[in-house]
């Protein structure tokens, strides 16, 4: 039975894709640079946000290494980290939660299921976005994997996310966007695992959140 549902936050309760192709083109512009780069920085996202998922590098590192390859720059971690500042503040104001994120939450909770969210991001910069987003609820707690000391898809992240909830992996059901993130690496801990396809292209489990309220009954009984 299920008892409990861990939800990704990046892309499956927050629109992180829209808000950095805005805040990398605002990022641009202030540095005098061509806007339009969203693929190249994506790409150096991926590459170096792997790297910390891998523990190759600290979560702190990774920003600065996509920094400075990204901008072309021998900078030293200071200045970096100072460069990326300009990154994070125009990322932020594009911040804006899915339409179907609250209202799947909240059905959640009404439906006796423990809820909580578990990210690879650090709590001061996610605890924000759920406050921008409108998804700061009391009864969910925010579970970052840097404070757990392993990043998805370790194993280790998610038995510790079950931990907080007091529950077993056996009766958690983790739901996000990431195949190897949120369903393949939380089923090799034991949990059960929803993949959420925003794009529409049928790849995933649903491509709404809303069809959870169908799906997780299903799986729960």
């Amino acid at each position: 039975m299920i008892r409990a549902l861990l939800f990704d936050l990046d892309d499956t309760l927050m629109d992180h894709t829209a808000a950095a192709r805005a805040g990398v083109d605002e990022w641009c512009r202030q540095r005098g640079l061509d806007t339009g780069q969203h693929q190249r920085f994506a790409a150096i996202e991926r590459k170096w946000f792997t790297a910390y998922e891998r523990g190759e590098v600290s979560h702190q590192g990774q920003r600065i290494a996509r920094c400075r390859e990204f901008l072309g720059e021998d900078m030293d971690d200071a200045a970096a980290l100072a460069a990326y500042d300009g990154y994070l503040a125009a990322y932020q104001s594009q911040w804006r939660a899915f339409a179907d994120a609250r209202p799947t939450l909240e059905w959640a909770l009404a439906s006796g299921f423990r809820v909580g969210i578990l990210t690879n991001g650090q709590r001061e910069m996610q605890q924000a976005k759920l406050e921008a987003g409108g998804l700061a609820l009391v009864d969910v707690p925010l579970i970052p994997t840097v404070e757990l000391g392993y990043p998805k898809p370790q194993r280790q992240a998610y038995l510790a996310a079950c931990d907080r909830l007091d529950v077993t992996p056996t009766e958690t059901l983790m739901v996000g966007d990431s195949l190897e993130n949120d369903v393949l690496g939380a089923r090799r801990a034991g949990l059960r695992a929803v993949y959420l396809d925003r794009s529409g292209k049928g790849e995933g489990d649903v491509s709404s959140l809303s069809q959870l309220t169908k799906l997780v009954p299903q799986i729960a009984s």
